[in-house]
């Protein structure tokens, strides 16, 4: 008999997450649900903290690769960045460059706003997340991009970026750690 791994979440998220990932592993759209039940499980509406789903505007040409990214707020300023993409986009290296480039965006439109010291935000193919943080006072974001070389094919978002698993106990408690951390310095900012 082969033993089996307690879920980091309660069930109710873990069986949501397995689902949207046996409904379509092409579409974002079916993890919806699950990264906005997660969320308000760890920021939950009887708190400061709302998760706020924003879609950004998008032209005609984009229209079919569009992505929706939760913000969480403290009173109308933004704390906390989660993106989402559909797990089939992980493997081709120009998917994880446009999410990159996208969280990158949401980071520079946000940073003029920031109140507190580290914005920390999330990159989501499905389960499998890339962490990333905005220090407000070196300005200073992590995981430091790369700039493409003009004479050779250049991965500016690596595979290694996205190495947790929000479902596996690594990637849950790292999750957890960057919730934790925000809250923390939430606590200690007047809004």
């Amino acid at each position: 008999m082969m033993a089996t791994t307690a879920s980091p979440w309660p069930d109710v998220i873990t069986r949501s997450f397995l689902i949207a990932g046996l409904s379509s592993a092409t579409s974002e759209k079916s993890f919806y649900g699950s990264w906005n039940r997660l969320l308000n499980t760890l920021f939950p509406p009887n708190t400061p903290f709302e998760v706020v789903p924003q879609v950004p505007p998008v032209t005609s040409r984009e229209a079919i690769d569009f992505v929706v990214l939760f913000l969480i707020y403290v009173e109308a300023t933004p704390v906390f960045i989660v993106v989402i993409r559909p797990p089939s986009d992980f493997r081709l290296p120009s998917k994880r460059q446009k999410a990159d480039c996208q969280l990158r965006q949401c980071f520079l439109d946000i940073a003029y706003d920031l109140k507190i010291p580290v914005l920390h935000g999330v990159s989501a193919f499905g389960t499998k997340i890339a962490l990333y943080s905005y220090h407000r006072d070196t300005k200073h974001l992590e995981p430091r991009g790369f700039t493409p070389d003009p004479d050779m094919m250049t991965d500016t978002a690596p595979r290694e970026w996205w190495k947790y698993d929000i479902l596996e106990n690594e990637g849950a408690q790292r999750f957890r750690e960057v919730v934790n951390d925000v809250k923390s310095m939430c606590e200690t900012v007047s809004f």
